[in-house]
């Protein structure tokens, strides 16, 4: 996995003392083509980790 911040807001919208930042993220496999459902699960793991450590939510 690799991920690239992209954009990053403050501003109406985006509650007082927060940030929006917008990641894109790629997912690759040296051996195999990754099928929906195992990159639905590795961005699922990785929210999870990212709101565990880091308090971080995801926006709409």
């Amino acid at each position: 996995v690799r991920s690239v911040p992209f954009d990053v807001y403050s501003g109406k919208g985006v509650p007082e003392g927060k940030k929006s930042i917008a990641f894109r993220l790629v997912f690759q496999s040296d051996r195999d083509t990754l099928t929906s459902e195992q990159v639905d699960k590795f961005q699922g793991d990785i929210l999870r980790q990212l709101e565990r450590e880091l308090g971080v939510e995801l926006r709409g």
